[in-house]
């Protein structure tokens, strides 16, 4: 048992002996009454306790069925991954990891109430720890609106990567619009630094660590790009054999 439903046990425990000595101090001339109540309730509470894991079991057994009757009538057009199915040590009674089959490494958890409510208390990743070089599949996961079972998975395209030490920078498309993600990545962990995504058949552009990171559509019309920097300044590019590709340019190279 996990440590809350001990004391919840512990509590019992100490309530039903507060009866007892009660019942004791009631009827110390019925000994016969106060023996066969304080058996009572010693019996209840041990069949309690003893029946528990096989009560948990039922209910999360029953909250599963109601799970799956929501997502039924929910999302009737998908298919879902659900687990536990039967109670396990470890889990709370009437949650789930759910996920679309479609996407068998990212779900959400849901809690099933005790009046069948279903909600969305979480999400969850489960992929193995990326490579440098496939971070950018990580922009799926938390593009646009958080994640549900009902977001529509963004379409995403890697174009041009650029690493610098802990430093990465990937050139993207995601549902056909340019865009730029900057992640921080080492052995002990990785974070998304920014994402910006610009306008279709137009460019994008990120200023960081003293780098500048321009990604122009490859339907880009223009001769030139004009970037207004942080600092005030404006920088021109040319974007001839730059279409479709990750410009990276340095504080130095900028001034």
């Amino acid at each position: 048992m996990s440590p809350s439903e001990n004391i919840y046990f512990l509590l019992i425990g100490v309530s039903v002996s507060v009866v007892i000595i009660f019942i004791c101090l009631l009827l110390k001339k019925r000994v016969r009454w106060a023996i066969a109540l304080t058996s009572v309730l010693v019996i209840g509470y041990v069949g309690y306790y003893v029946s528990y894991p096989t009560i948990k079991g039922n209910m999360h057994d029953d909250r599963y069925d109601q799970v799956i009757e929501y997502l039924l009538e929910k999302y009737p057009d998908k298919k879902f991954t659900i687990f536990p199915k039967h109670y396990e040590e470890g889990h709370a009674v009437g949650e789930f990891d759910v996920n679309d089959t479609e996407t068998p490494t990212m779900g959400v958890t849901l809690r099933v109430g005790k009046e069948g409510q279903v909600t969305q208390i979480g999400t969850w990743s489960n992929g193995d720890y990326p490579i440098q070089q496939e971070l950018w599949k990580e922009v799926q996961f938390f593009h646009g609106e958080d994640y549900t079972l009902s977001k529509k998975i963004a379409k995403i395209t890697k174009q041009d990567e650029w690493i610098d030490g802990e430093l990465t920078a990937f050139a993207l498309t995601v549902d056909d619009l340019p865009a730029i993600a900057l992640f921080n990545y080492s052995d002990e962990g990785f974070g998304l630094l920014e994402f910006k995504q610009g306008e279709r058949e137009e460019f994008v552009y990120v200023e960081e660590a003293d780098y500048l990171f321009v990604y122009i559509d490859e339907r880009y019309q223009e001769e030139f790009i004009t970037i207004q920097l942080k600092n005030g300044e404006e920088t021109t590019l040319s974007v001839n054999q730059h279409k479709g590709q990750m410009i990276v340019k340095n504080r130095e190279e900028l001034n």
